[in-house]
């Protein structure tokens, strides 16, 4: 049974970790019981304060919540990290992760490619996408 100034200790990281939160979503608040520990944010955050790290368990409790149908994370306060939320750990399933990249833009190729052209670039002539840049001009650009 954790001791009351690491139970206090979790409290108080989950308060801090909302009112970072509040920046982009104003009302993020602290959840209490056995659902989310964020609340007012459109994904589920599991708030994790302890000494131990287990981080497969935690992944696996913010997914049994969630079911998948939300995008959820972890984020964790290590030992000595104090009280700014921007320097705690956060992780989540890499799939979850490269789903976030390739829909923030940095993908490699678009996710419509079924109905993308291919065409002749004007400059150099070789093949590539309608409306992408030719990546053998960008190449050649960038050997100049």
């Amino acid at each position: 049974m954790p001791s009351q100034s690491r139970k206090h200790r979790g409290f108080r990281t989950e308060r801090v970790v909302a009112s970072y939160l509040s920046q982009w979503w104003r009302s993020a608040s602290v959840g209490r019981g056995s659902g989310k520990d964020i609340h007012n944010v459109p994904f589920d955050i599991e708030v994790k304060a302890r000494s131990d790290f287990q981080p497969l368990a935690w992944l696996k409790q913010v997914e049994k919540r969630t079911q998948g149908k939300e995008l959820s994370a972890v984020v964790v306060r290590c030992n000595s990290q104090g009280e700014d939320a921007e320097k705690y750990l956060a992780f989540m399933r890499f799939q979850d992760l490269v789903q976030l990249l390739l829909k923030a833009g940095y993908g490699d190729i678009q996710q419509d490619s079924v109905q993308l052209e291919p065409e002749r670039c004007t400059q150099c002539g070789s093949w590539k996408l309608k409306e992408v840049p030719c990546r053998t001009c960008k190449v050649s650009d960038a050997n100049l």
